[in-house]
């Protein structure tokens, strides 16, 4: 009976442990699944994101539109009561005249006078000379007639106007002819990307006629559609080779308010926010601002250009306002689509731009966003799992809408508050986990019951047995390859350990351990034992992990730097501080299981490990946090600077070993006169040249006298003098203590 009961036992506990293996390797191949899909950004994906973005674009929506943006609109009716465009520049001057005449506080032209008028009498007289022979006599004729394009001139100089330009890439603009930048004040974090990083460079321009540029300042026209054709954002800062410019909208307001500077602040990955007066207004890396689009064609006032011209539009119409010219007549191609519109006139996305400015409602992704969609991937992922493949039937759906509902809502309040975090990779991870997950359930379902009608009809197939054994062998196959190692020891832990109770000690390792191994996990190192105090990592296996010497020498740097913070907690909890030293050398070893036929652990050996294990030893010799050796160095010698310490003979090694100690280049940065002195005396040093050497190391010593490092090579400097070698080498040490 016993027998029976064990055999049941165990059946079922081995289904128990195939259905959770199951459930979790599913599980986790569909959050790793959309964690992939989320860093891959598909089109079809993205399309999907941008449709949730435009439903949602009514939470973020004001009420009512500014009324600072009016739209001067060459209608229909303008065209039929002065003719079709281009009209002469003359008419366009008397337009800003008039615009002028009503106080308007700025205007800008969506319109690109690229070209000489070819109306002006000037210009008809020399084309009918040259094309038909005849000559056009202009007696009679105001001599400031000649010229269309000057009249323009003229009233652009006297009105608070802005000229149109377009950016592009097809060939290359003479810088000579790109007109002066707007002044920018940037402010960044120490790690962030300078503006003229961030944003596109383009090479060319359409541009105003030179005579025409000189009269006013210019904004760009340029619009950012996402590929399914929709305008969402535009471009606010425009590179031209390098020349940064604004928006058109962006310069009428900095006309209107008689500023000529911009704040931009960056951070690590480009551009993300930008100032005008008191607005900050959030942008993305690339210095694109995403418009709240209110409503369709017509949200803001359109007044027609032929009122204007008759002076038949009420003055509050106009006055104090920021006006855009440009044209709603579909004939003209300056049609766009937008999430609320297909048939959006071109002038009416710069008023929207500059309601956006004016009322600082602009949309953001904010940069955190990555770091949550992945996070909410793998909760949501986990929470589905665990429902789905282990709860009872009847809590299914009131999981799957909860976290529905709670990623959705999540999202409709941060895009209330203007920053787009889409939901979509959740709801689509919940939606995939529920539906593989409760196939699985029924399926083991099914299983289970095979199993248990057949549990007492035959035995386990030794194959299994053959093909697990066969596979457990092959997992980690030892290997020679290059490594990054490294050691760390606590300094003085045995005097530390006698003040303290074993349980203490226990509780000290836990809480410094904690924060060290996370770090060598964190920048993709492998942990491979603790010894007393001491740790040993090492990177590049079993997983090759590019640039393996630099994330050693990154994570030997933040133990040191994360063990300030450290002593605080120890001093509180143990009254004791500690000080570690770290060691990490670069070379070949074998890696693999190692051990017996029952017990084994993957680890590595070699006279290169040792190597790294004694660099760890010199620390205190040298009065340094972290020691490297040259191959670590020459791995990541970009990464950080590095100051010389040394070079050494080690038991095993016929070759000298250079000996470095790393630091950030923001630190070596500060300490920059003191690292060039001691580079030009151990230079000296090591070439023999022991008097040139000694008192440069002196004068070190007295203006540094808490580095032993200088203390140590004074002391050298001195006896070598004394005794000079008969073969200098550049070795002191002839085996490491």
């Amino acid at each position: 009976m016993n027998a029976r009961f064990s055999t049941r036992f165990h059946l079922f506990r081995r289904i128990a442990q195939a259905s959770w293996f199951s459930v979790s390797l599913i599980g986790a191949v569909i959050i790793f699944g959309m964690a992939a899909l989320y860093i891959a950004q598909p089109s079809p994906i993205v399309r999907l994101d941008w449709k949730i973005y435009d439903a949602f674009l009514p939470l973020r929506a004001a009420p009512e539109p500014s009324p600072v943006p009016v739209i001067i609109d060459l209608d229909e009716a303008s065209l039929a009561a002065y003719g079709q465009w281009p009209w002469s520049r003359y008419l366009v001057a008397d337009l800003l005249f008039a615009l002028n005449d009503y106080q308007v506080a700025a205007i800008g032209l969506d319109i690109l006078f690229s070209e000489a008028d070819r109306t002006s009498p000037e210009r008809m007289r020399e084309s009918l000379q040259q094309d038909k022979g005849a000559r056009l006599s202009l007696d009679g004729l105001p001599r400031d007639l000649y010229d269309f394009d000057r009249l323009m001139a003229e009233a652009l100089a006297q009105t608070p106007s802005v000229l149109a330009a377009y950016a592009h890439s097809d060939g290359t603009i003479d810088a000579a002819l790109l007109p002066p930048s707007t002044s920018f004040i940037e402010r960044a974090s120490p790690d962030a990307m300078l503006m003229e990083d961030t944003l596109q460079p383009r090479q060319n321009a359409v541009l105003p006629l030179s005579i025409l540029r000189d009269k006013a300042p210019v904004g760009f026209i340029n619009i950012s559609p996402d590929a399914d054709g929709i305008l969402r954002k535009i471009p606010l800062l425009i590179r031209v080779r390098d020349n940064i410019y604004p928006s058109l909208s962006l310069r009428a307001l900095m006309l209107g308010m008689e500023t000529q500077t911009l704040r931009v602040s960056s951070g690590v990955q480009g551009l993300e926010s930008i100032q005008i007066g008191e607005q900050t207004l959030p942008v993305t890396p690339q210095g694109e601002m995403y418009i709240p689009f209110i409503g369709p064609n017509g949200t803001y006032p359109y007044i027609s250009a032929k009122d204007v011209l008759r002076k038949s539009v009420p003055p509050e119409a106009l006055a104090g306002r920021v006006v855009f010219v440009g044209t709603s007549v579909r004939g003209l191609l300056d049609i766009r689509a937008t999430p609320l519109d297909p048939l959006y006139p071109g002038v009416e996305i710069h008023a929207a731009a500059l309601d956006t400015l004016l009322t600082g409602n602009a949309i953001s992704v904010p940069p955190w966003t990555p770091a949550l969609q992945i996070l909410g991937i793998l909760l949501s992922g986990i929470i589905a799992a665990f429902a789905f493949g282990f709860a009872r039937p009847r809590i299914y759906l009131p999981v799957a809408a909860a976290l529905i509902a709670a990623a959705v809502m999540l999202s409709r309040h941060l895009f209330a508050d203007g920053l787009f975090v889409s939901p979509l990779y959740i709801v689509v991870t919940v939606a995939l986990i529920g539906a593989s997950q409760v196939f699985l359930r029924f399926w083991h379902e099914e299983r289970q019951k095979l199993i248990l009608r057949n549990a007492f009809s035959r035995y386990v197939s030794p194959e299994i047995v053959k093909r697990i054994t066969r596979l457990s062998g092959n997992l980690f196959a030892g290997e020679e390859r290059k490594l990054s190692i490294l050691f760390t020891d606590i300094r003085g832990f045995t005097s530390i350990s006698e003040k303290l109770s074993p349980d203490q000690v226990v509780k000290l390792l836990n809480c410094y351990f904690t924060p060290m191994t996370a770090l060598v996990r964190e920048h993709s190192g492998t942990m491979d034992k603790f010894i007393g105090d001491a740790l040993m990592a090492f990177w590049n296996a079993p997983l090759e992990v590019p640039g393996h010497a630099g994330h050693a020498t990154e994570t030997a740097l933040a133990m040191q730097e994360i063990l300030l913070t450290l002593n605080e907690e120890l001093l509180a909890n143990f009254g004791v501080n500690i000080r570690m030293g770290a060691g990490v050398h670069t070379g070949a070893a074998y890696v693999g299981n190692m051990g017996s036929a029952e017990l084994v652990n993957y680890t590595l050996i070699g006279d290169n490990v040792n190597l790294a294990s004694r660099l760890e030893g010199l620390c205190p010799q040298y009065g340094v946090g972290v020691i490297v050796s040259g191959e670590t160095r020459d791995g990541c010698a970009d990464m950080f600077a590095f100051q010389y310490l040394d070079t050494i003979r080690v038991k095993g090694k016929s070759q000298p070993v250079s000996i470095y100690t790393p630091m950030r280049h923001a630190l070596a940065l500060t300490r920059h006169e003191e690292l060039l002195a001691w580079e030009t005396a151990s230079e000296h040093y090591r070439s023999g040249n022991f008097a040139k050497a000694a008192p440069l190391l002196a004068d070190l010593c007295e203006r540094f006298p808490e580095t032993m490092l200088y203390r140590i090579y004074a002391e050298r400097a001195q006896i070598l003098l004394a005794t000079p070698p008969a073969d200098w080498d550049g070795v002191w040490i002839a085996t490491e203590k």
